[in-house]
């Protein structure tokens, strides 16, 4: 089954890097069909609250950072896939990391 996984994401996933490690994975947003806006304006500002998803062979962790297109991401939730005994890859939400403003 692991062979098959490979392949998916070898022919048809997206190259990201997770910690350092360049790797083939699904990044994708996560769709929320219950808001108008993906931010929300606070006594701050405006707050991006938009989310993403990762689906890879390589470990994502809490905290790590994961770069795609140009962007680096942070992971606020994962947890691993596993069939049977194996862990066969990992689901990850992500937020983009913002650069501080001057």
């Amino acid at each position: 089954m692991t062979g098959r996984l490979e392949r998916i994401f070898r022919n048809y996933g997206q190259a990201v890097m997770v910690n350092g490690t360049v790797e083939r994975a699904f990044f994708q947003p996560v769709r929320k069909m219950e808001k108008a806006a993906p931010f929300e304006v606070t006594s701050l500002g405006i707050v991006d609250d938009r989310r993403w998803t990762y689906f890879g062979r390589t470990k994502a962790g809490l905290g790590d950072r994961i770069e795609f297109q140009g962007r680096i991401y942070t992971v606020r939730n994962c947890e691993e896939i596993r069939l049977g005994n194996e862990t066969v890859c990992w689901w990850a939400v992500l937020t983009e990391q913002r650069k501080a403003t001057e």
